[in-house]
């Protein structure tokens, strides 16, 4: 499981403080054989927070994952550009322009549907002491607020926050698949063999599939 560890360092100005937040792993295994160490031991600071988080898990191919949608986004949308240019010179037959647009907009639409609600990062909003006296008693584990990120169609990351509570499970073999019983009802896949590799991650997943019981 990753753990967002936090630290908070003194300023001179008493009026507030900056709180510096490193990844460490517990252990890297949960992390998923995909993930490179690299990406797991990397630091990163955030300023200005008082809500307490933890990143517990990061999907394997989320930075893989955004590259091509970004990239099938940006030859979709240059195609549907050229598509009104072409048939402004009045050269080129109709039927073939379409087919020309056709063609540089699949591709970016089949990503976009298999790819969607890949999670790129789960998030619980709850401190790292909480998480990890949690991850000892995964079975007293109760009703989480978490945050779930994935990647939007034109490769941006984006976050939605709900409670456990509100999600559903789906069992399929793509793997452990989460929705929402309510509002959009989005869909967010998750990586089984990491979820399953964590005593923390297991009983987060564990609780949504017994609701469902």
């Amino acid at each position: 499981m990753l753990i967002l560890s936090t630290r908070t360092k003194p300023i001179f100005n008493k009026r507030f403080n900056i709180q510096l937040f490193e990844y460490s792993t517990v252990p890297k295994q949960a992390a998923g054989r995909f993930t490179s160490n690299k990406l797991i031991s990397q630091s990163n600071e955030t300023h200005n927070t008082d809500v307490q988080k933890t990143l517990i898990y990061i999907g394997p191919f989320a930075e893989t994952m955004r590259r091509y949608k970004m990239t099938a986004s940006f030859f979709g949308l240059c195609g549907l550009v050229a598509v009104p240019a072409l048939l402004s010179t009045g050269q080129a037959p109709a039927m073939s322009v379409a087919l020309a647009g056709f063609s540089a907009v699949s591709p970016a639409i089949f990503v976009h549907l298999y790819t969607n609600g890949y999670v790129t990062k789960l998030i619980v909003y709850d401190d790292v002491k909480s998480v990890e006296k949690d991850r000892k008693k995964p079975k007293l584990i109760k009703d989480k607020f978490i945050g779930i990120e994935t990647v939007s169609f034109w490769g941006r990351f984006k976050e939605d926050t709900m409670w456990l509570s509100q999600l559903g499970y789906r069992s399929t073999p793509k793997g452990i698949t989460w929705q929402q019983k309510t509002g959009a009802k989005h869909v967010y896949t998750l990586e089984r063999e990491i979820m399953e590799a964590d005593p923390y991650l297991k009983a987060l997943a564990g609780r949504v599939q017994r609701r469902e019981a």
